[in-house]
């Protein structure tokens, strides 16, 4: 095995403990594993890994194109608020088109935020959805003034990528030994 196969596969192990013992931000563990993959000429296949870095809007220009782009766990629950920063409870059939939110942030806004919350502005079309297509007068008057996601919610995106990272490591690890 030549020197750097076994450098590179010296810090993909040395990343990989690094990840699990949470020594490390996220985000400097993608930088690493981009450097890795770099290395290796194998990132195109790793594209992933600058979306996280970066945030999925690089990418993704519309709604649509970023809820069909982006991996289950960067889908979580909203959670709904009127002017008054009351909860609002939404019919189910609205919470099922709506009910995911799609987070796009980059992992290092991610792992500094407690919570992500979306202004009106970007509520509009959903807000005009509502009083088109509510079930009742009280769902079709109802105006969402924001949108919030949890930090619970950010750690399971953050727990997503972590395993994602893990799996990209593993590959490397036995692809080097094994070479």
């Amino acid at each position: 095995m030549s020197n750097i196969k076994e450098e590179i596969l010296r810090l993909a192990e040395s990343t990989s403990v690094d990840l699990l013992e949470e020594k490390k931000s996220l985000h400097d563990i993608l930088l690493t594993c981009k450097n890795i993959a770099k290395t290796l000429k194998i990132s195109e296949e790793n594209s992933w890994i600058d979306l996280e870095l970066n945030g999925y809007l690089v990418k993704y220009k519309t709604r649509e194109h970023l809820c069909d782009g982006l991996p289950p766990y960067r889908k979580t629950n909203w959670k709904f608020y009127d002017l008054y920063g009351n909860m609002v409870s939404l019919p189910p059939d609205i919470v099922d088109l709506f009910g995911k939110s799609t987070v796009y942030h980059s992992i290092e806004e991610l792992e500094s935020s407690n919570q992500i919350i979306i202004g009106s502005q970007f509520l509009e079309k959903f807000n005009k959805f509502i009083s088109e297509h509510g079930m009742d007068y009280a769902s079709k008057n109802v105006r969402i003034h924001e949108a919030k996601i949890s930090k619970n919610e950010i750690n399971q995106i953050l727990g997503g990528v972590k395993n994602k990272a893990q799996e990209f490591l593993d590959m490397v690890i036995s692809l080097l030994e094994f070479d």
